[in-house]
């Protein structure tokens, strides 16, 4: 067999895998799908694109209650990438240079990929949520190919209210747990249920509060801490 035969053989073995583990995940009990969608651009006075706005619904089939969830989403830019291997390849030819040392202009003013955090409420078993949100970027497009994450901070809890086993702080059982499921996914439009306007409704008044909450936390230490400075200095003098 040659070379070649042997790669695409390889490679079609790992994706079957990945597809199979995928599979697993999302039709077993355990797992809470997620999905992006209402990918709307964010323009400013001048009409360029600053920002998009999107939405993500979360979907909850585990018997787990997911708490004080942070995802790290990321969207890979393969043009933007192109490109900086390509520059790199003429510099390190133009310049003699090893391709390890090869340099790109557009490295250096482009990321290759866009990120986010993205805070995701409480969600009890067999709930659904939706959260809004905005990403800083003008390559809006991005949002809608598959996203790549990873679980920043999570806390998980059977129906006791106890850490689930294998699921506390730090210890990437909610890694596990979470499943990404993307627009070429049947489940994308089957497994998720239709939310009423008054369901959602609900949803993004309750972020709102618990952003607000979190906004007025923030004010009451900087009111403590400047307050603690001016007796300091009141002592000083």
């Amino acid at each position: 067999m040659s070379i070649s035969k042997t790669v695409l053989s390889l490679a079609a073995t790992f994706l079957v895998a990945a597809n199979i583990n995928a599979a697993n995940a999302a039709e077993s009990g355990e797992a809470v799908l997620f999905k992006i969608h209402d990918i709307t651009p964010v323009k400013n006075s001048d009409g360029e694109v600053v920002g998009c706005d999107y939405s993500a619904t979360f979907y909850n089939r585990s018997d787990i209650t997911i708490r004080n969830a942070t995802l790290n989403l990321s969207w890979k830019d393969t043009a933007i990438d192109g490109v900086i291997e390509q520059e790199k390849k003429e510099d390190s030819v133009k310049n003699r240079r090893n391709i390890s040392r090869a340099r790109s202009t557009t490295e250096r003013t482009t990321d290759k990929t866009v990120e986010t955090l993205l805070e995701v409420p409480t969600i009890k078993p067999a709930k659904q949520i939706v959260v809004k949100s905005r990403v800083n970027t003008d390559r809006c497009f991005l949002l809608i190919d598959n996203a790549s994450f990873n679980v920043k901070d999570c806390n998980a809890e059977n129906a006791t209210g106890q850490a689930a086993s294998g699921r506390k702080r730090g210890e990437g059982g909610c890694t596990r747990l979470f499943s990404y499921v993307s627009a070429e996914d049947p489940q994308y439009y089957l497994e998720f249920k239709a939310m009423t306007v008054d369901e959602e409704k609900t949803e993004v008044e309750e972020q709102r509060t618990k952003e607000k909450n979190v906004a007025d936390e923030m004010y009451k230490k900087s009111v403590a801490a400047i307050e603690a400075t001016n007796s300091i200095v009141s002592g000083i003098k």
